[in-house]
């Protein structure tokens, strides 16, 4: 699929959010910015859930030769594929910041961080594995594949009917459970009878970003006009723009699931590229934003937790433009890094597998 310069540019926006709202581990009692920065995750739910829906709508009918649990599989391994190496890049530099940066920890803890990290690294924290984790931004992969192995077999099984009736029941009954008994999508790590609630989180919001991808398809059969179109941008920048807004100054609250169905208004607009500005995204920098938002994502988590051991003596404000600076060097680092395993794993992978198969 081409790139989406506009689904881009709010990927970066949102992802810079989160690096700020996670500031707030080291703020102590001062005022941090982005109170509620955590629900631009959902941002990111519903562009999964419609990527997720369009990949799968692209085939017409369920090959009979290819059975449910296959093409089940075969899509997360893609998944898992598409974020690689950058995830595990990423995973191995916040281990070693939190292992040295602000003092080395003690030997014997290095190696017990190793070896309870290995939930982590097959994508298992959310399935309820969440002992030490190296990269706490993790848990969003984690949830989002788990919750994609428990939707796609029902959707491979029977498209329309998912699509139709499933996905958006799903959507409804999850979130409006969270809703009425917990007010609010955050805590990921919430212990809820039988699963965490970022697990649910994830399930209800793919499945609302797949009932996006219907609305999607009704979008771009009609043809708007000048003032239709200009309306279609303004609801689709509008929604984000407030989205900000009240995250920057207000706390958590049932005004989450507003933005969450303010994100469900523009990410089908956004992807329909019916709206008047939606041009104006489409260049190289904007899918740069785009692609830098997934290292940026994964980078700045460890640092959170260290500003204060590396820097005890500053105040937030002195912390937090260091925090940035690290973050996005990291960031960086990791892109860099990232593309040299690929390109080093191209040129050599066949000669690694000439160790091992015969």
């Amino acid at each position: 699929m081409k790139r989406n310069g506009a689904v881009d540019f709010w990927k970066f926006v949102f992802s810079v959010v989160i690096m700020c709202f996670h500031s707030l581990y080291f703020a102590g009692s001062e005022k941090y910015i982005f109170y509620d920065g955590a629900n631009m995750v959902e941002y990111f739910f519903l562009v999964s859930g419609f990527l997720m829906a369009s990949s799968i709508m692209k085939k017409t009918t369920q090959s009979a030769d290819t059975p449910v649990w296959k093409s089940t599989w075969q899509f997360l391994f893609h998944k898992i594929k598409s974020m690689c190496p950058a995830y595990y890049v990423a995973w191995a530099v916040s281990f070693l910041i939190k292992q040295t940066a602000g003092g080395l920890l003690p030997l014997r803890l290095i190696c017990k961080h190793g070896i309870l990290s290995v939930w982590e690294l097959f994508f298992l924290r959310m399935a309820g594995f969440n002992d030490y984790n190296a990269n706490g931004a993790t848990w969003y992969i984690s949830a989002m594949l788990i919750a994609m192995l428990l939707l796609l077999p029902l959707f491979y099984k029977n498209k329309d009917f998912f699509l139709h009736v499933l996905a958006p029941l799903f959507a409804i009954g999850i979130l409006g459970y969270l809703y009425a008994s917990e007010k609010t999508l955050r805590g990921n790590t919430d212990w809820m009878g039988v699963c965490y609630k970022g697990l649910l989180r994830a399930m209800g919001v793919l499945c609302l970003g797949c009932v996006c991808y219907l609305a999607c398809q009704k979008i771009k059969d009609v043809q708007f006009t000048f003032l239709a179109k200009a309306l279609l941008s303004f609801a689709e920048t509008g929604g984000c723009l407030f989205a900000l807004y009240w995250t920057y100054g207000h706390a958590t609250s049932k005004m989450q699931f507003i933005i969450l169905l303010l994100f469900a208004i523009a990410v089908p607009i956004s992807f329909s590229h019916q709206g008047l500005l939606a041009p104006l995204y489409d260049n190289r920098v904007v899918y740069w934003l785009g692609r830098f938002s997934f290292p940026l994502f994964l980078s700045h988590h460890a640092w959170s937790g260290r500003m204060n051991r590396m820097f005890p003596n500053d105040t937030y404000a002195q912390l937090l433009p260091k925090y940035i600076l690290l973050s996005v060097s990291t960031a960086f680092a990791v892109s860099v890094i990232s593309a040299w395993v690929s390109r080093w794993f191209g040129k050599y992978k066949g000669r690694l597998a000439g160790m091992f198969i015969q």
